[in-house]
């Protein structure tokens, strides 16, 4: 079956799933077996690390270059009561790494305090604005979920009498900046053998080997030792949000962070779960992912961050309910703002026909930076095209469809730019605007390179086909027990096919609620409001099962992520 879905994806069919493997089931069925195999979970010991992830298991954090360096340097400033900075980024990551270093330091007794920049003043990493008023008070600058590419602000700041230490995750660059360490697992010359870490990730790591260093010091002798583990809460936010792979380490912080996070001891993300009616006790990845994060990163986008840092070091309930109420309005502003600017590059991808060719570069100079990203990603999953999206100031930000290193196609209009740098999947630049013509005509060559000619055609793989009988919340239990997903490890795609749908309508304005089945299984499918009127009266349906929880009364639910015709 080869033709295209409503959202003009092509479907890979997987193994059907007999009714009888779910019924009755009580240990491990064969159907989560092949979910952890295509995973690359096979042997025995790797399911059970798997399916009971430790804390116990993780790799001794020592093992990381730079440590040894780093623990030196604070220790010395914790003894003689130097003032420490933490520098951090805005966005959900350097949030919640710099909120994880202040917290500990704090604790240990060390005089912190800690740096946001503002993403439209300052923009993104280390400025030198910024590090020469650090140098006025502190003696000690920790960056984190920047810094490795900082060359010329650390050079400055080692000349003048402000020692730096960076604890990042970015790739790294030929050259190390000259700080007292750099804490990197990309780094070549690191041994750590797990190098998918965030930067709260790295963060936790510098933590756990400072708690070690500080009581082999004696530290501890006339003063409490933190417990670590009360960090873990932030950690797992931070992992799951900036969508690193969710296996190996990565999934040891995430189920233990999350263990913490049902437990709602941490003041601010209690108010931020109220604010954004998260069921606390079933908090799952997802919930980090489109609930609490997005929430956190909409105040790097349209406000200034430092209150989402706040927000997690008080301990003060009005206070954080006051901090949190003020992120959920910044998240509602940004939707607002992201909705506008879609609506503009809609209009001018339609009118230019931009859709037409190999890729999508759109431009105004009044676009807000801080929701670029959002719109170029929306751009992709309409038109499944590359998209760069431009506004004020000349930055401009991208994303990619499955094939192309956007990085590299970047780099072939980079004679046209003033800056830029990325990944393979996402990347920014500068560009004047004189300049977005030739640098247009120079990447979409590059995307044609890379592949073909377009229409570039999306592929959806589901994991198991199942029927709408077998859908039930014995089936729901099984899968709780593979959680938690994300990214490297995504949430089990299920697919039935011929259903029948007795019921659709519009709620939300943009999304649909279906009823599906002989059973009438509830089902929400997400921003598919433009399909009302084009879905027949039977079926295919990709989709994730899960509860739905309303004014007490929980209910199972299809999540829908895509439809087609069941017309052979």
């Amino acid at each position: 079956m080869s033709f295209l879905s409503l959202t003009g994806r092509t479907w890979i069919w997987p193994k059907p799933l007999p009714k009888q493997e779910i019924q009755g089931e009580t240990t491990l069925p064969w159907w989560a077996e092949v979910l952890l195999e295509r995973r690359g979970i096979q042997e025995d010991e790797a399911i059970n690390k798997y399916l009971q992830p430790s804390l116990s298991t993780l790799d001794d954090p020592l093992i990381m270059a730079g440590m040894h360096e780093a623990l030196e340097r604070i220790t010395k400033a914790i003894q003689n009561n130097e003032h420490i900075t933490v520098y951090g980024d805005y966005d959900v990551d350097g949030v919640c790494s710099s909120s994880t270093l202040v917290e500990f330091l704090q604790k240990v007794g060390a005089k912190t305090s800690f740096y946001i920049p503002d993403r439209r003043r300052e923009g993104y990493g280390l400025n030198l604005d910024a590090v020469k008023q650090i140098a006025q008070e502190s003696q000690l600058l920790i960056t984190t979920d920047c810094g490795i590419n900082a060359n010329q602000e650390i050079t400055w700041a080692s000349q003048n009498g402000l020692d730096v230490i960076v604890v990042d995750h970015h790739q790294v660059p030929e050259t190390l900046p000259p700080a007292v360490a750099c804490l990197n697992p990309h780094r070549p010359d690191c041994a750590y053998p797990f190098k998918d870490l965030c930067a709260a990730g790295v963060a936790f790591m510098l933590v756990l080997a400072l708690r070690r260093h500080l009581r082999d010091k004696g530290h501890f002798d006339e003063r409490p030792e933190p417990d670590v583990r009360e960090l873990l809460d932030i950690v797992a936010l931070a992992t799951v949000a900036d969508m690193v792979p969710i296996h190996g380490t990565n999934r040891i912080l995430v189920a233990a962070g999350l263990k913490r996070l049902r437990q709602n001891r941490r003041v601010g993300l209690a108010a931020l779960c109220r604010v954004s009616n998260t069921d606390v006790p079933r908090m799952g990845a997802t919930d980090l992912g489109f609930k609490l994060g997005p929430r956190i990163n909409a105040r790097g986008r349209v406000a200034h961050a430092a209150q989402a840092v706040d927000l997690m070091l008080t301990h003060d309930p009005e206070r954080a309910q006051t901090l949190a109420s003020a992120l959920e309005h910044a998240n509602q502003k940004r939707k607002l703002v992201e909705q506008e600017t879609l609506d503009e590059a809609l209009a001018k991808v339609e009118a230019q026909k931009l859709h037409e060719n190999a890729a999508i570069v759109v431009h105004a100079e009044h676009w807000h930076p801080g929701v670029l990203g959002l719109v170029a990603s929306k751009l992709v999953s309409r038109y499944h095209l590359p998209a760069i999206v431009i506004g004020e100031g000349g930055k401009g930000s991208g994303r990619t469809v499955h094939g192309l290193n956007l990085y590299q196609a970047m780099k072939n209009g980079s004679d046209s730019l003033l800056g830029f740098g990325g990944h393979p999947a996402a990347a920014g630049l500068t560009i004047e605007a004189k300049n977005i013509p030739n640098f247009y005509h120079d990447f979409s060559q590059a995307v044609v390179s890379q592949l073909g000619e377009p229409p570039f055609y999306v592929v959806l793989e589901p994991d198991l086909e199942v029927e709408s009988q077998t859908i039930d919340f014995k089936l729901i239990e099984q899968l709780e027990k593979l959680e938690p997903f994300g990214q490297g490890n995504p949430e089990p795609l299920l697919v039935m096919r011929n259903v029948e749908v007795q019921s659709k309508r519009l709620v939300g304005e943009k999304h649909l609620k279906l009823s599906l089945g002989q059973k009438g299984l509830d089902a929400i499918a997400f921003d598919f409001g433009t399909f009302m009127h084009k879905i027949p009266d039977k079926v295919d349906v990709a989709f994730h099962v899960e509860r739905n929880v309303f004014r007490g009364n929980e209910r199972l639910q299809l999540r829908i992520r895509d439809i087609r015709s069941s017309e052979e």
